[in-house]
């Protein structure tokens, strides 16, 4: 009988891609990397962080193992930040309409509309967005939204006085647009 841990293993090593590791050992572990060498008793794995970085190399007894992700949506999203360190982190200059004197929500709606960039709706009442701001005015907002790994969420109005913070790009929005990009070039 075939050993599918084990072909799965040797896949994600011949195919270099990353693999989720769950291990009962120090209340159910869960680790993400890349296979270095595995054997019938022990699998080594460079570990990567949710942020795309390494961590480290790890053992992992094969008996402690009980389960193993591959090519999963979390898995693809942390290879897609590992392969765009450089953009998902890079250095952000703020445009120069925000360094006016005098800021407001409409107006950094109204920006962020006309440069067609995707921004992150923190809400009063705790119903966070990710998205395109496709209409607005002083009162609503239409904004077109993502989840966190590029898939469309269909469309939301919200009151505009519901908005508690306004986030222009930071590392989840550019992941988005990361993952958008990719999307479209595929033709998708």
């Amino acid at each position: 009988m075939a050993d599918l841990f084990s072909d799965i293993l040797k896949r994600a090593q011949e195919e270099k891609r990353m693999l989720g590791v769950r291990t009962s050992q120090a209340g159910n572990r869960f680790s993400v990397g890349y296979v270095i060498s595995h054997s019938d008793e022990l699998l080594l794995l460079r570990v990567i962080n949710r942020d795309g970085m390494q961590t480290g190399i790890q053992s992992f007894a094969r008996e402690d193992i009980y389960k193993l992700d591959f090519d999963d949506r979390y898995i693809r999203n942390v290879e897609l930040k590992e392969d765009n360190l450089d953009k998902v982190y890079a250095g952000i200059k703020s445009p120069a309409f925000m360094e006016q004197d005098y800021l407001s929500i409409p107006l950094l709606l109204g920006r962020a509309k006309e440069a067609q960039q995707l921004v992150f709706l923190t809400t009063r009442i705790g119903n966070d967005l990710y998205g395109y701001i496709r209409e607005f005015t002083n009162q609503e907002v239409l904004l077109e939204c993502y989840t966190e790994f590029g898939e469309y969420d269909g469309l939301t109005v919200i009151q505009a006085d519901n908005i508690q913070h306004f986030v222009w790009s930071d590392e989840d929005t550019r992941m988005i647009e990361l993952h958008l990009k990719r999307k479209a070039q595929r033709g998708q």
